[in-house]
């Protein structure tokens, strides 16, 4: 019971946020659960000093959210997943779906098709590698720890969704479709986290938010009308109905499937019944 208390209130401390006196109560709040909540010292420590950082900066910290992983590994406590903001990963998530988009435009099918695969097939055998510990999982955790959440410590990365989805796409649709389906993923996501973060206020249920979820269907939807029009398909309908989805599929995710691969996955179904509709 102590455990769930503090979660509740390591959860409060997610945006939106309102203003200084509010985040400082939140603040406040969550290290009351933390004396109550019967951890060890050592560890009940190095999680209150990271909560005063926390408040120091007005934000949630890389710090923070790797202190909640490691007492929620060590003590077994479901503890809220902390997703502090990471510049370096947005713009490598928006990097890797610019150069996505290029090679789909640019490799024929076949190519694209067996590259595809191999994406997959590299990811995975790294994810084994990881599971299975040995000196290569900590070189590839320790490649990966300046773009993943800390939570992805225990879990399977983003980047592994993010490249299922792309093999995923790649055998079932026509490469237009799968050009802005990555679109709407590689723009829209981030530019979803950064509206919700900085000015989001209507809740939507877990970290969604109203602002961050316009964010993606504006911004995901004219990427992938940009990414429709390099393969000269009259692409409005289709970008729009990729935006609307992708930003419904990561509203459903909620934490129960990572949104690297249900936004692409959706939105590309979308479109795809968006097709068969008008033929």
């Amino acid at each position: 019971m102590p455990h769930r208390l503090l979660a509740r209130r390591l959860s409060a401390l997610r945006p939106p946020r309102r203003d200084e006196r509010e985040w400082r109560a939140r603040v406040e709040a969550a290290r009351e659960a933390l004396a109550e909540s019967g951890l060890p010292a050592e560890v009940g420590q190095r999680l209150d000093d990271a909560l005063v950082g926390c408040e120091a900066r007005g934000e949630i910290t890389s710090e923070l959210a790797v202190a909640v992983e490691e007492v929620a590994g060590l003590v077994g406590a479901e503890l809220p997943r902390l997703r502090p903001a990471n510049l370096r990963r947005s713009l490598v998530h928006v990097g890797v779906g610019c150069a996505l988009v290029a090679f789909i435009r640019l490799a024929d099918e076949r190519t694209a098709l067996w590259t595809a695969s191999c994406v997959l097939a590299s990811v995975w055998a790294m994810e084994l590698a990881r599971r299975t510990g040995g000196g290569l999982g900590r070189r590839i955790d320790r490649a990966l720890t300046p773009t993943a959440h800390p939570f992805e410590r225990r879990a399977i990365t983003s980047g592994t969704w993010y490249a299922t989805s792309f093999a995923l796409l790649a055998w079932t649709l026509p490469p237009a479709l799968v050009a802005a389906s990555i679109a709407v993923l590689a723009f829209g996501d981030p530019a979803a986290s950064v509206v919700g973060r900085r000015w989001g206020r209507v809740r939507l249920g877990g970290r969604r938010t109203l602002e961050g979820s316009l964010a993606l269907v504006l911004v995901g939807g004219g990427a992938a009308y940009a990414a429709l029009a390099l393969f000269g398909t009259d692409g409005l309908p289709l970008a729009a109905a990729a935006a609307a989805a992708g930003a419904l599929a990561e509203h459903l995710s909620r934490g129960r499937l990572d949104d690297n691969l249900t936004i692409p996955l959706v939105a590309g179904l979308a479109m795809h019944l968006v097709q068969l509709s008008a033929s």
